[in-house]
């Protein structure tokens, strides 16, 4: 026969309960107080019910002054305020979690640039409040702007020696020119002629150091696909009829992302025999990614150079154009592969992560 319980297992069973609960909470706490970044929790009205001893280590304040202040916004810098509101509005309505960077204000006006990480906290059927991480990047900061002054001056000494080494080969190859038409004769100047060939080679990897050198120095920024093939194709300066995606999509890439046309353009061009069009067009996989699809109608390439169309010195000039499009492609994640028949012109596929394109507003592209 079962019977019910007493009144006093049931508080027993309750007491027992809540010592656990105050014992696990006592532990969060202790954890929270060893780690170098601020751990904090907010309330539905984003004003403090937790932080650890690291925020007032952080920002200067004693333990009351920062428990008593009105809420998180009193810490951060005032010019970020506006978006950090909307970064928390949009983790309440969303359930979501997510990061933004910001700065904040310590209690002696001075400003540390730090990452928030936040999720909202699930209470009875409703958004409860705000929990999350501060991570002062100061630090990182500082050795970013190190790193920016040095690359800074290393690319000046680059452009300095690479002007004086062209003048000077652009001399070299005055000389050339002055020694052939001194003599007649044959042997030597076909030995000058090739000595001018050597050293037109010379200039193009000069020339080819400039271009690298550009690529991966300034943020990866979006830029609108079609925008960036029309500008190419214009800067070809040859009549070229164009085919562009019904449909435009905006690219996460680094700045030379429009070099990476220029350079297929012109090599269509100059291999490709007789092309007369080029089509660019997008599809996206089911997985998410986006292709964008380079066509021209020219010869195509060959079986055997496929693999090595876009190896450093492999080609028919310097070779260099189609290894700078694998690199700049490459500095956000994007591919590229050569899938053309030969014969029937070339076929570039370049995938585009999921996470590295947008669609312009209003667009739509197509499923592949």
């Amino acid at each position: 026969m079962n019977t019910m319980p007493h009144n006093s297992e049931i508080s027993g069973h309750m007491s027992a309960e809540r010592g656990l609960l105050q014992n696990s909470e006592s532990r969060f706490r202790d954890l929270a107080d060893l780690l170098p970044q601020v751990v904090f929790e907010l309330d539905e009205n984003l004003k403090f019910t937790f932080f650890n001893w690291y925020a007032i280590k952080i920002t200067g304040y004693a333990y009351d002054d920062l428990s008593k202040r009105t809420g998180i916004f009193d810490i951060i810098r005032e010019i970020d305020r506006p978006s950090v509101e909307l970064f928390f509005t949009r983790l309440q309505q969303d359930i979501t979690s997510g990061h933004i960077e910001c700065g904040l204000v310590t209690h002696d006006g001075r400003e540390i640039p730090a990452i928030i990480y936040a999720s909202p906290v699930i209470g009875e059927n409703r958004i409860a409040g705000i929990h999350g991480v501060i991570v002062d990047i100061a630090e990182q900061k500082r050795l970013e702007k190190a790193l920016e002054v040095t690359n800074q001056k290393l690319n000046m000494m680059n452009s300095v020696t690479r002007h004086d080494v062209l003048n000077n080969i652009t001399g070299l190859l005055g000389l050339c020119d002055m020694l052939g038409e001194m003599t007649a004769d044959s042997n030597a100047r076909m030995l000058l002629s090739e000595i001018r060939g050597q050293v037109i080679k010379i200039k193009d990897q000069i020339l080819f150091t400039r271009d690298y050198q550009s690529v991966g120095v300034k943020a990866p920024q979006w830029q609108g696909l079609c925008q960036s093939v029309r500008d190419a194709a214009s800067a070809i300066g040859r009549d070229i009829a164009l085919d562009l995606p019904g449909s435009d999509a905006e690219i996460y890439a680094d700045p030379f992302f429009g070099r990476i046309f220029y350079n297929l353009i012109d090599n269509s061009f100059r291999h490709g025999g007789s092309v007369r069009k080029i089509s660019v067009e997008t599809g996206v996989m089911p997985e998410g990614d986006l292709v964008i699809r380079y066509c021209d109608d020219g010869i195509g390439i060959p079986m055997d150079e496929k693999h090595l169309i876009f190896e450093q010195g492999y080609g028919k000039n310097t070779g260099f154009g189609l290894f700078i499009i694998r690199e700049i492609l490459g500095i956000t994640g994007l591919t590229i592969r050569e899938t053309g028949r030969p014969g029937s012109g070339v076929l570039f596929e370049i995938t585009v992560p999921k996470a590295a394109w947008r669609l312009n507003k209003g667009e739509r592209v197509q499923g592949t």
